[in-house]
């Protein structure tokens, strides 16, 4: 086996992971490059490779296999540095997309501090502006019949018009075209006769054939108005690649679990949207499998931001649609959310309430928190870290970086002053109101949802996660925290994507009222499976390779919301398809509460799905040794927020730790990327594979 090198483009830093044949994992991280992002996934990669006395060809060249985490597509709509994007669809469907979900459209995905803010609320800036937004006369019924003929020649004058607009990618969408795809398929064919062979085109039917007029539509012109950026990136990601010695494939992460290809990527960049997130999620799959834990809550905390998803009897949890920027599109995802709760995130006083608020506005990358000295002037959770001594000032980055203390205090002095506070009570109000909202999230999450935490494991990871993660435990009641792979859970999403598989996905929509006909449904599952394993069978992989599951999207008769129901394979029979209704029932049950269904209103089926998965090499990952007696480099003071108290803490180095090593709390392991926080009155224990477990016996 060579090296499997995998490599997550965050918003501040490019993460490198090399896994060699033994298990043996190095890390290595880059400042993102925005106005290149091609740029710093190399230089994360040459970092890596200098780590391990190579060069970059030569790391390359012994690689079996690279794979990458994107964020290309996301910046460009977040910034709306797409492409000159237009839309066909069909006449008297122009505003779909400007209309949206009515007044939800104004709040979709923002958080809740701007959702209480209604009044203030805009929709977004349109994807596509509507001088590039054409209707063509053709009409399609929801039985997938034709009523009104597709007008070729109207056709041909809105593709002349897209050519003098210069347009660079185009998005077709017909109504009720996942039933009947032949108008959709003759524009496209128009469209690649008379325009230039570089423009990105993209079909709906071909892209997302599901029942949803808006999020059908919202999706097909997101992935033109990102198309052309994000496969001018993939593909130059991949050139560099093969100039520099690598012979396999280049696989790019998906937002709904698993990797593709780079050239499906190209196709279908919407996929990659999101997907920074998913990569650390599909890392603590793979791990808790190994470790037996059925029930996790991730949590990733970065610069910026606070990630949470959910493993719910080993598997993530996910949902039918997403939202950037307050587009709501249809696309299967894994289910994670964010807010505004990092590192960087800045304190501040609220001038209404007179409260000490923390975040959603972060310093990023540039300037950072005040203690960097790079011109930071505002107060900010990691300067907090440093006044109560979580952090050291002359052992950051693994020494490479010292913090300036004298700053820390003056900016958060000046917040300080406002609340009538002394400065230690600032530093750690500020660690408490971030744990706060923290605890508050996951209880959203879990309780809200119809999930006990003290069922759950706690997963820690990311830049400053093993740091601030531990202390939700005890406010949650969870007994377990586990900062997976120790000084690899700074770039937990990056060992996600190695741990990934080829994902090809398969579905479509064709609402069936129960009792269901389960030799139909038979014929279309079939169908999809043919058409997935046909994909993975055109990339290489053998019939021993690939693992098919079924799903169905169901609902009570008259609802809109729906849950996705796993399905045996095979033949299906009447009595698999009365199971399935008693497992929707009680997976709604399970969600909404006991009581919450109404079997009475009767079922539908959907939406039929095939997620096909190829095999690919899994990281095997072993732990380090460590020192025959652990003894703290340092011990100082330092104030827990949990516990309203100094303790005196040891600190001691990870490349001391070694499998098996026991740390009594309050103690703080310190790491070249990361920081891991083991509160009082807890118990680390290090075990096989490096993974610092922390337990909380009291509970």
């Amino acid at each position: 086996m060579g090296y499997l090198c995998n490599v997550d483009t965050g918003g501040t830093h490019t993460d490198t992971v090399v896994i060699d044949e033994n298990g043996h994992v190095t890390e290595a991280k880059a400042p993102s490059t925005p106005d290149d992002f091609a740029r710093g996934f190399f230089d994360s990669l040459e970092v890596a490779a200098k780590k391990k006395e190579l060069s970059l060809q030569d790391l390359l060249a012994k690689s079996e296999l690279v794979s990458h985490g994107t964020t290309v597509g996301t910046n460009a709509i977040i910034e709306g540095e797409g492409t000159n994007a237009a839309l066909v669809t069909t006449r008297g469907a122009e505003d779909v997309i400007f209309i949206m979900r009515a007044a939800t459209g104004r709040s979709k995905g923002l958080p809740v501090e701007d959702v209480l803010q209604f009044q203030k609320s805009n929709k977004p800036d349109p994807i596509i502006p509507k001088k590039r937004v054409y209707g063509i006369n053709e009409r399609i019924d929801c039985m997938g019949d034709v009523v009104v003929e597709f007008n070729e020649e109207q056709a041909r004058e809105v593709t002349s018009q897209l050519a003098q607009q210069d347009v660079d990618a185009v998005a077709i969408n017909f109504l009720w075209s996942f039933l009947n795809d032949g108008h959709e398929r003759r524009m496209e064919s128009i469209i690649r006769e008379e325009l230039d062979n570089d423009v990105f085109v993209t079909r709906a039917s071909d892209l997302i054939p599901k029942w949803g007029e808006y999020e059908r539509t919202t999706a097909a012109a997101i992935n033109a108005f990102v198309g052309p950026t994000s496969a001018s990136y993939i593909q130059r990601i991949d050139d560099r690649l093969s100039e520099n010695g690598y012979d396999g494939t280049l696989l790019v992460m998906q937002s709904g679990g698993g990797v593709v290809s780079a050239e499906d990527a190209v196709r279908e960049p919407i996929r990659t949207i999101n997907s920074g997130p998913v990569g650390g999620m599909i890392g603590c799959r793979f791990l808790a499998e190994q470790l037996g834990h059925r029930n996790v809550i991730a949590g990733d905390i970065g610069g910026t931001s606070f990630d949470i998803g959910l493993l719910i009897d080993g598997e993530p949890l996910t949902k039918p649609t997403n939202v950037i920027n307050q587009y709501e599109y249809m696309m299967r995802t894994i289910d994670t959310e964010s807010i505004g709760s990092g590192g960087g995130s800045i304190a501040f006083v609220d001038n209404e309430g007179d409260r000490l608020r923390v975040g959603p506005q972060s310093t990023g990358a540039t300037p950072g928190p005040a203690c960097y000295d790079q011109g930071g002037n505002e107060p900010t959770v990691t300067d907090a870290d440093l006044l109560l001594g979580f952090l050291d000032e002359d052992d950051f980055l693994g020494g490479r970086m010292t913090l300036d203390r004298d700053r820390s205090v003056t900016v958060i002095e000046s917040i300080a002053d406002e609340l009538r506070m002394d400065t230690i009570e600032t530093a750690s109000g500020i660690i408490e109101v971030m744990n706060a909202k923290m605890a508050d999230m996951i209880r959203q999450r879990t309780v809200n949802e119809g999930y006990d935490p003290r069922e759950f494991v706690l997963y820690a990871y990311g830049g400053a996660g093993p740091l601030h993660v531990p202390g939700l435990a005890p406010q949650l009641d969870i007994n377990t925290v586990v900062v997976p792979g120790g000084s690899t859970a700074s770039v937990w999403s990056a060992v996600g994507v190695s741990s990934s598989d080829v994902l090809h996905r398969r579905e479509v929509s064709n609402i069936m009222n129960a009792p269901f006909d389960s030799e139909t449904i038979t014929h279309q599952f079939n169908d999809l499976e043919s058409a997935v394993i046909a994909d993975l069978h055109d990339e290489g992989f053998t019939d021993d390779d690939i693992q098919t599951q079924r799903y169905a999207d169901m609902r009570y008769q008259a609802q809109v919301h729906q849950l996705s129901i796993p399905l045996p394979n095979g033949t299906l029979t009447a009595e698999d398809m009365e199971a399935v209704i008693a497992r929707f029932e009680r997976t709604y049950e399970d969600r909404y509460g006991k009581g919450a269904g109404y079997s009475e209103s009767g079922f539908e089926l959907v939406t039929t799905r095939v997620d096909a998965y190829g095999e690919t090499t899994k990281p095997a990952i072993h732990g380090k040794s460590g020192v025959d007696e652990l003894e703290p480099w340092k011990t100082k003071e330092v104030y827990w927020p949990s516990n309203h108290a100094y303790f005196d803490t040891p600190r001691y180095r990870d490349a001391d730790v070694g499998v098996g090593a026991t740390i009594e709390g309050p103690a703080i392991v310190g790491m070249e990327h990361t920081t891991i926080g083991i509160p009082p009155e807890s118990t680390c224990e290090v075990d096989s594979m490096s993974n610092y477990i922390i337990n909380f016996g009291g509970k």
